[in-house]
């Protein structure tokens, strides 16, 4: 019987939303004074209603567009990896939007629910309902308010060449998670080519 409150898998969606990569965001919101907190929590909330209709109604499309489930595992694999090497490799810090809502929207999609999280979750929700789903996707969401809740208090003592080194080992996480995804559909979309 699956286990409503799974600990690998709320790790597994907390890697893959990488609350660090919205960091440069916040920073930049820092420097021009605007509320780090509610911004990040503004965000926060954002990207965990998109995670919710995900989760409710990404399924639906398997069977609208006959999509099989090992081919999205693969889809998402590949994008999961292309998002993980991106993580690993130095890109410049985005200081060019400065409202608020725009920062809410950025932050919420695509760096937190963005095309590779979409993926996870449909495919989780497939193999093991809904409602374990959201349980997992509640406490990983609810464990990066927690984080963006921290970065906002002691952001001004935070060195930015920490978050990047952190950054890019959870990069690296991402980029395993989605080999072993890639290789799982791969193998079952072999298999039942092989059975047709």
């Amino acid at each position: 019987m699956l286990s409503m409150f799974d600990t690998a898998i709320i790790l597994q969606i907390f890697v893959l939303l990488n609350p660090l990569s919205s960091f440069p965001v916040l920073m930049s919101a820092q420097k021009k004074k605007l509320d780090v907190g509610s911004i990040a929590i503004k965000a926060s909330v954002a990207a965990y209603a998109v995670a919710v209709c995900i989760i409710l109604f990404g399924p639906q499309f398997f069977s609208l567009y006959g999509i099989s489930i090992n081919s999205f595992r693969i889809a998402g694999g590949v994008i999961l990896f292309l998002l993980g090497v991106e993580t690993v490799r130095p890109k410049p810090v985005r200081e060019e939007v400065n409202e608020v809502d725009s920062l809410i929207a950025i932050i919420a999609t695509p760096l937190l629910t963005g095309p590779a999280v979409m993926s996870f979750l449909t495919i989780r929700t497939i193999e093991m309902g809904v409602l374990p789903v959201l349980v997992q996707a509640t406490g990983a969401f609810f464990v990066v308010g927690l984080v963006f809740w921290l970065f906002s208090l002691f952001l001004p003592r935070i060195n930015p060449k920490v978050i990047e080194i952190v950054s890019k080992v959870m990069g690296l996480f991402l980029t395993a998670i989605a080999i072993e995804m890639i290789a799982k559909g791969s193998t079952a979309l072999f298999a039942s080519l092989a059975t047709a």
